[in-house]
């Protein structure tokens, strides 16, 4: 065979060869799947939130009241899980979000002093905008994904505060990781919680829910 040839077969080969996936869980133990439901305060919980056959739906209206009285932030229904001060802490589902919704956070890691003025509210949200067929954004600074709209996606957020380091897995392939801002106390929160931009209404299905610690 030509020189030429062997040439032609590695760059074939590097195309046709699969994306390595990675598994994010190696090593971690699993943890009970503890959560309080956040939704608009003056509507009843099943009006905003299902639960059938292991997969949630989670839905709210961009005209929807916050989540108490008094609160100022815009309309969501989330599930909000324990606080975490030490090790690692990883979250696991596949999400699939209707076309429609966008303006959206459906996966956040909040502090634990939710409103400090040194550490901020979080830090780290996954926004769902409208561009390319629906997009994963890191806020609305980085793009992740795209055409994620109407099907299901695998999704692993990995927080480790001794390494201060967030790490987002899509379909078991990193693809974004960024630091935190060392408040030391966070929980992570899933669902849709309306931001600029939002739509009428914002909806998400989550199925294969799972918390893991390290």
């Amino acid at each position: 065979m030509t020189k030429f040839g062997f040439v032609t077969l590695a760059i074939m080969a590097c195309i046709l060869a699969p994306a390595v996936l990675a598994d994010p869980t190696a090593g971690w133990t699993p943890e009970e799947v503890s959560y309080k439901v956040h939704w608009p305060y003056d509507v009843p919980q099943s009006t905003r939130f299902s639960l059938n056959d292991n997969v949630f739906h989670l839905w709210v209206f961009n005209n929807d009241k916050p989540l108490r009285p008094g609160n100022t932030t815009k309309p969501r229904t989330e599930l909000r899980f324990p606080d975490y001060t030490s090790g690692a802490q990883q979250y696991e589902a596949d999400l699939m979000v209707p076309s429609g919704t966008a303006g959206t956070c459906i996966m956040q890691i909040h502090t634990g002093d939710d409103q400090s003025a040194q550490f901020g509210a979080t830090t780290f949200m996954l926004f769902v905008e409208p561009q390319d067929g629906g997009s994963l954004y890191f806020y609305s600074k980085q793009q992740l994904a795209h055409n994620v709209y109407d099907q299901w996606f695998h999704l692993n957020v990995i927080h480790d505060l001794g390494t201060g380091l967030v790490t987002v897995y899509l379909n078991n392939q990193k693809a974004f990781s960024t630091h935190d801002q060392q408040a030391g106390d966070y929980y992570m929160k899933t669902g849709v919680y309306g931001q600029a931009g939002e739509t009428k209404k914002m909806e998400v299905f989550i199925k294969n829910l799972r918390l893991w610690s390290k």
